[in-house]
């Protein structure tokens, strides 16, 4: 009975209904690269693994990503045309002639097969796997086997330790707050009268607990822990217990780290993390620039080209930005994912003899 422990927050909740099949399906594609990657060599392989997983869907997405470059091209191509079905119509808000217009448009983008929307298809298709990848990373243990079992083994020997279970409950909080309470006596209570009841189960019912003599509810808890947190662990646990603990953390801090970076962990604003949005910034930013290179309109007005220098400035940032509170295999994706764009756009613009002008640095006439 008095074996649940009612946790502070949720630990690390579980994809909604709709992400959940794409987390899973990604999680199967990692967790099968991961073990060819482990083969190999245990240090930094959740790194690679995700390096590995981004290039092949990168390679898997380059008929797509070809079709519409040369969609976006054939626009570009179209818009004296399509300037002059403007002038045609003028301004007019009548339905019937908005109509019409549009109509044509797309009688003369369809001719030429161009198709303003197939320019984002390669954006769009990156995000299932960003958001997937945001929930495998948080919980790569319950998608990679490998990890898996390090995690179940981590956490038998942390509930060798003796009284483990308050090493899990803040010093500073000499009783539950009362709703939390309640909620662990209503899961004792629904565990008491619902044998058949899954512990899943009840957890959605009554809000987050774990019971500490299940090693996986155990590796919940050990999952989120920091650095700062394991240090803090070794400090309390005695030195004869510590010893096994310790082996199998260095084998887990092997595998989720990539050169010094945690996968797992938040990106953040400390050192080293905060190298990764950095990374990120600048990647996608020259990803950006060469973009802009290869599908410059050499007629567009002043204000199309102040649009265009400002979306090279803020995409990036936003990007960045929003990679702080991001795993870090996440940011990983993103800055290999963008490394491969550059790579292609930079062949794509030699190929084709476009100049490489600075970027925010006036061309010569």
């Amino acid at each position: 009975m008095n074996s649940f422990i009612t946790l502070a927050r949720t630990v690390e909740p579980e994809p909604g209904f709709i992400v959940r099949p794409i987390a899973w399906l990604f999680g199967f594609v990692v967790s099968f690269l991961f073990d060819i990657v482990y083969l190999v060599g245990a240090a930094n392989s959740l790194g690679f693994a995700i390096i590995l997983v981004t290039i092949i869907f990168r390679m898997c997405m380059m008929p797509l990503t070809i079709k519409s470059q040369k969609s976006m091209m054939r626009m570009r191509e179209l818009k004296p045309e399509l300037d002059k079905i403007e002038a045609k119509y003028g301004n007019s808000r009548d339905p019937e002639i908005v109509k019409k217009k549009n109509a044509e448009k797309t009688i003369l983008m369809q001719k030429h097969d161009a198709n303003p929307i197939k320019g984002c298809f390669p954006m769009l298709l990156q995000m299932p796997l960003f958001i997937g990848l945001n929930f495998i990373m948080r919980q790569a243990f319950l998608y990679i086997n490998r990890l898996s079992d390090l995690y179940y083994d981590l956490a038998v020997a942390v509930q060798q330790v003796p009284r483990f279970t308050e090493l899990f409950i803040p010093k500073h909080l000499e009783f539950l707050p009362p709703a939390l309470e309640r909620n662990r006596i209503a899961a004792i209570e629904m565990y008491r009268t619902h044998p058949g009841m899954s512990i899943e189960a009840i957890r959605e019912y009554v809000g987050d607990f774990i019971d500490p003599n299940l090693p996986m509810d155990v590796a919940r808890v050990l999952n989120r822990f920091s650095t700062e947190c394991w240090a803090w662990l070794q400090s309390e646990v005695p030195a004869s217990y510590w010893a096994n603990i310790a082996e199998l953390n260095d084998r887990r801090q092997a595998i989720e780290s990539f050169f010094g970076l945690s996968m797992i962990e938040n990106a953040g604003l400390v050192w080293p993390s905060i190298l990764l949005p950095i990374l990120t910034v600048v990647t996608m930013f020259i990803a950006q620039w060469l973009s802009q290179q290869r599908m410059a309109d050499p007629n567009a007005d002043d204000k199309v080209k102040m649009q265009q220098k400002i979306m090279l400035v803020v995409m990036p940032l936003v990007i960045g930005f929003i990679t702080i509170t991001l795993p870090g295999g996440v940011a990983l994706f993103w800055i290999t994912s963008q490394c491969c764009q550059i790579v292609t756009d930079f062949v794509w613009n030699k190929k084709d003899g476009i100049p490489m002008r600075l970027p925010f640095v006036k061309s010569e006439e």
